[in-house]
């Protein structure tokens, strides 16, 4: 039951400036070997192309849906490399974040030095070297917004932080006439949504109780944030 009794190690990894450095050449050579279609090769090629980037021939435009959907597509590679080349058992990415899980410290380092070479030899990326390394899982997993223990999840610190602000920034504008209530709860419960998938009743409590404060005597509003 206790936490600390946790024996295992987790590779907490991050692939450096990944959008910027997505090589276009290299994308397109993987997602030939899957589409045969050349009529929508040539699109892809356009979409990439038509992109200004720094260097050319690499990167992908922040927020756009065909990047989030390269970006996953270029990392696939990664992701059976990991599986089934290290055999890795426990592993999990997000975009260009990743976390893998094993017993033996050991066993890790050796799989961060493959794995860089991998990225170098085949992807032409680098893993980040500040924010690429292996921790005690005892100490809890920084993923997503999240500090993930063996037994329970915590919500970062600046992200509470981040949702005070963005109540006193609603009611600014609330009160400026710039945004409308339900554009504010809807937010919220989104955030709570969110929120929910750590050990936050407490704080999601307290923000429902500052947003009737601060809202519920504004033009007439008596509901509660639900």
């Amino acid at each position: 039951s206790d936490n600390n009794a946790v024996i295992g190690y987790a590779l907490k990894a991050d692939v450096k400036h990944y959008f910027d450095t997505v090589d276009h050449e290299v994308l397109l050579d993987i997602i030939s070997n899957k589409i045969k279609d050349q009529q929508v090769l040539w699109l892809i090629k356009q979409i990439l192309k038509n992109h200004k980037t720094s260097i050319a021939g690499k990167g992908m435009p922040l927020g756009n849906l065909t990047s989030q959907f390269f970006a996953n597509v270029y990392l696939n590679e990664l992701d059976y490399f990991v599986k089934h080349k290290l055999k890795a058992k426990y592993y999990l990415r997000y975009v260009d974040d990743f976390v893998i899980l094993h017993r033996d410290r050991k066993v890790l380092e050796k799989w961060k030095s493959e794995i860089g070479a991998f990225l170098k030899e085949n992807l032409k990326l680098e893993l980040h070297p500040e924010k690429s390394r292996i921790i005690p899982i005892r100490n809890g997993v920084t993923l997503l917004g999240f500090r993930v223990f063996y037994r329970y999840r915590l919500l970062k610190k600046s992200n509470a932080r981040r949702i005070w602000k963005r109540l006193e920034r609603f009611k600014q504008k609330y009160d400026a006439g710039e945004m409308e209530r339900d554009e504010i709860v809807q937010s919220l419960e989104g955030w709570f949504a969110y929120a929910g998938f750590a050990n936050t009743h407490n704080l999601r409590k307290r923000i429902a109780i500052k947003f009737d404060m601060l809202f519920r005597a504004s033009r007439g509003n008596d509901d509660s944030l639900s």
